[in-house]
């Protein structure tokens, strides 16, 4: 060990321990990792907590060897001894004492976070780093967790395996209200799905209680989710689509419940109520309504029919080009069941670009229809749905019938 930091550590001189900074870096970078290891015995004392002689010379000396680390450039070479003593804090209170009164080993801890987590993209570093990072969460320090959070969202972009085994430790983190690590979890999900899924409800339902960035994340983990698991996302349904209301959740939430339809659409099914409202309210969001629908319409002859009656409805309300959509969907549902044409099917219309006149003439027919079975019009086939090319769409309408529960049937519910 260089001469002053052996005689400032070794009488506990503070009187000297200033003169440290007028060495150059590199006379001291050989001794750093045995200065460190001497500080850790000095903290581990049994009378550290009460001399603030020692307290002093050990802050001074802490931010001398994290200066020089950085300075040096040589974080791998000393990052075991560094972490030694970052990981000798959780052995002690870190509790604050009072208001902003950070303990001695909470301050040891503080100052040395920076110098290791601020090497985030180096693995090395961060392989000795992240398991005691993770383990400061939940010590009951805020900044430090605060601080940890910060660092490790940043390791989690550079080297999300790293902090993927510790999925439960950072999940368990967030619900206790540490929500900046909730940017964590899209990127560990992948490595360790199943220690997300155990708490995803609980997640969810913490929606309401975060700030938008942070729903952006949780929004992201829902839709990795969605899409990799959407049976995962059934039994959160009815908590998802009480969110639909808020207009910077919803597009997120309805594109995930759209695969949670492709995959369980009988989760979906007591909800299309609640969709069509969101669907008259938001008009851009038209399209994921309308694939829940095909897909919750497919599980039965009676929903393709519920479901075609709304579908049928948009024809004369919505812009022309949101037709191809709503006519893929309702020839989707007309091929699966071709029962619902019945055998007396006949072409009624052949029109071009009427659709106000297709949805005015059912609207009429549901209206006046008394009987059990009211006639409906629906759209069944479309020539070039795409277009011709001569922006012409030419539908063949025919004639079928759809069982409704009475004269009082109102559209879309």
């Amino acid at each position: 060990m260089h001469q002053l930091f052996g005689l400032v550590l070794g009488k506990r001189d503070l009187s000297r321990a200033g003169d440290l900074f007028s060495l150059e870096d590199s006379e001291i970078e050989d001794c750093l990792s045995q200065a460190l290891e001497e500080i850790k015995a000095i903290s581990c004392s049994p009378d550290y907590l009460t001399n603030d002689n020692d307290q002093a010379v050990v802050e001074i000396c802490i931010t001398r060897i994290t200066t020089a680390i950085r300075e040096t450039r040589s974080i791998e070479r000393h990052g075991g001894a560094l972490v030694g003593l970052w990981e000798s804090c959780l052995e002690h209170n870190l509790t604050p004492q009072g208001k902003d009164e950070d303990t001695p080993h909470a301050k040891i801890a503080s100052d040395i976070t920076s110098c290791i987590l601020q090497n985030y993209s180096r693995p090395p570093v961060m392989a000795l780093a992240v398991p005691v990072a993770v383990r400061f969460l939940q010590r009951g320090n805020r900044e430090l967790s605060r601080n940890m959070s910060s660092y490790l969202s940043l390791a989690a972009m550079a080297k999300a395996e790293l902090l993927a085994e510790h999925t439960e430790a950072i999940t368990c983190s967030v619900l206790g209200g540490n929500h900046m690590l909730l940017r964590v979890l899209p990127s560990v999900y992948p490595k360790q799905p199943h220690a997300i899924h155990r708490h995803l409800g609980n997640l969810a339902a913490m929606m309401s209680q975060l700030d938008s960035p942070e729903q952006q994340h949780l929004l992201r983990l829902i839709r990795m989710v969605a899409e990799q698991q959407p049976l995962v996302l059934s039994p959160l349904v009815p908590s998802l689509v009480g969110y639909l209301g808020d207009a910077s959740l919803n597009e997120t939430l309805l594109g995930a419940l759209v695969d949670v339809s492709q995959a369980s659409p009988a989760s979906m099914a007591p909800f299309l109520p609640a969709l069509r409202v969101v669907g008259q309210q938001y008009p851009v969001l038209l399209g994921h309504v309308v694939k829940i629908h095909r897909a919750v319409g497919l599980t039965s002859e009676r929903q393709a029919r519920s479901s075609l009656v709304y579908l049928v409805s948009l024809l004369g309300s919505m812009d022309h080009s949101f037709h191809h959509t709503l006519l893929l969907e309702i020839r989707a549902l007309t091929d699966r069941y071709t029962s619902i044409l019945g055998g007396c099917a006949k072409d009624i219309y052949r029109m071009s670009n009427s659709f106000t006149s297709i949805a005015r003439l059912l609207g009429r027919r549901l209206e006046t229809d008394t009987t059990i079975n009211c006639r409906i019009v629906l759209l069944l086939t479309v020539h070039q749905l795409a277009g011709s090319g001569n922006g012409t769409t030419h539908c063949l309408v025919q004639e079928h019938y759809v069982p409704v529960a009475s004269r009082g049937f109102a559209w879309g519910l």
